[in-house]
């Protein structure tokens, strides 16, 4: 299977390599860095770039780990028809960039955010690339902002795509216990939830981990509908299977390796030494750090996070999109509506009955994030687009629900509940 995998890697349509150093400049160690660069105009079905296009769009996926090469072939291809000039890198350590001129894994020390941005400047140089506009998903979001606040000459707008601003957890802790669990944040139907939550762990019917595992995933990915209808079915012992799929959800990243899809087991290393995956508190009950402890202990402890991007954000003179889905408990909207008030040409763009991550699952958000983007440095960024106060807000209603690589999880969520209602009781 790997090897079928690598040859359909090797295949994306526009890959190109350079040569990088494994460490810095002065190693002389290189490993072979793929990146994708997919262009309007150099096939039959596609439009060339036009003005209202805006700069080639550097895109950034999250994880760490997530690959860029096949992951994201769709979205490339439907972002060519909207004349979008993309690039994409294939992450150091994973995929088609994971080894050393000698064959070997690159080594823990090769992951670090500030060499993953200058590999985005070395992609730039070569394809003599000025400017770019830079969109993050995710831990993406980070790179994304690293780069805008270390070579702001070549940057001319940013999407940041269910940002993270920081390392730690405690504000997102704080966000899912109030709104799934304390039942102090959302609205009535958030509280209902919330008390049928604290029920089930009060009778035991779940650990903690696994009953807040599960919640979390159905709530971002398939809405508070089958949350509802996921809960009262543990309540009943009919939820036997979907609570199996759950389990498996929430590790399969970090536990397992899918090559050229999702690779963890060297940038982890960025995870924790540097982004604090590990942070936790065992008073939260939505205490997501906890579920790393174990692969914690194959790589560096937290060392100190590499940027101060919210003291940096005040500083940037481009557009800055936050771009935020209702249902996000992973990059919380306080986070998204705070980059948006640092950001002096800062907008939060929400999106409804959306979770985690459109680059994954909504990609016509992802997609309405970039134009708007592109659209506000048409603007000139004169002093009636700079907010005093308050940033634009602007609601992505109305979209066609297209999707990315886990766009598919919610239906399969709530397929697996229909058949769990037919399946013997069982606590």
């Amino acid at each position: 299977m790997s090897t079928r995998l690598r040859r359909a890697a090797e295949a994306t349509p526009g890959l190109h390599r350079i040569e990088r150093p494994v460490t810095d400049e002065r190693d002389s160690a290189t490993f072979s860095l793929a990146y994708v660069r997919t262009t309007p105009g150099l096939g039959d079905d596609t439009q060339p770039a036009t003005a209202e296009s805006g700069p080639p769009v550097l895109i950034i996926p999250g994880g760490p780990g997530l690959a860029s090469a096949v992951p994201y072939r769709a979205l490339r291809q439907k972002a060519v028809r909207r004349g979008l000039d993309v690039i994409m890198l294939e992450h150091r350590g994973v995929g088609l960039s994971r080894s050393a001129a000698d064959g070997s894994d690159l080594p823990l020390e090769a992951m670090r955010i500030s060499l993953v941005v200058d590999d985005i400047r070395a992609v730039l140089d070569a394809e003599g690339i000025g400017r770019v506009t830079v969109v993050g998903s995710s831990y993406g979001s980070y790179v994304a902002l690293a780069l805008a606040v270390t070579l702001p000459h070549r940057v001319a707008g940013i999407v940041l795509d269910s940002p993270m601003l920081e390392a730690g957890k405690q504000d997102v802790r704080a966000w899912a216990d109030g709104l799934l669990y304390d039942g102090t944040l959302g609205d009535e139907t958030h509280r209902r939830v919330a008390r049928k939550v604290r029920d089930i762990e009060r009778d035991g019917l779940l650990s903690p981990e696994q009953l807040s595992r599960a919640v979390r995933i159905v709530y971002e990915f398939a809405g508070m509908d089958t949350l509802d209808a996921l809960l009262n079915q543990i309540a009943v012992g009919r939820a036997r299977t979907t609570l199996a799929t759950l389990g498996r959800l929430g590790q399969s990243d970090t536990d397992e390796s899918l090559p050229y899809y999702m690779e963890f087991d060297r940038v982890g290393e960025i995870a924790f030494r540097e982004l604090d995956f590990a942070d936790s508190d065992s008073e939260a009950f939505f205490d997501t750090g906890a579920s790393f402890h174990e692969v914690a202990k194959r790589f560096s402890p937290f060392s100190a996070e590499p940027f101060h991007l919210a003291a940096a954000l005040p500083s940037l003179t481009v557009p800055v999109v936050a771009l935020s889905g209702d249902r996000d408990l992973r990059t919380p909207r306080p986070v998204a509506e705070r980059i948006a008030h640092l950001a002096p040409r800062g907008v939060l763009a929400t999106v409804p009955d959306h979770g985690h991550s459109a680059l994954d699952t909504h990609v016509e958000a992802l997609f309405a994030a970039i134009r708007l983007a592109i659209a506000r440095m048409g603007a000139g960024g004169g002093a009636d687009e700079l907010h005093a106060e308050s940033p634009p807000v602007v609601r992505l209603e109305g979209l066609s629900r297209s999707g990315g690589p886990s766009a598919m999880l919610g239906g399969a969520v709530r397929a697996q509940l229909a058949a769990d209602r037919l399946l013997p009781r069982r606590r």
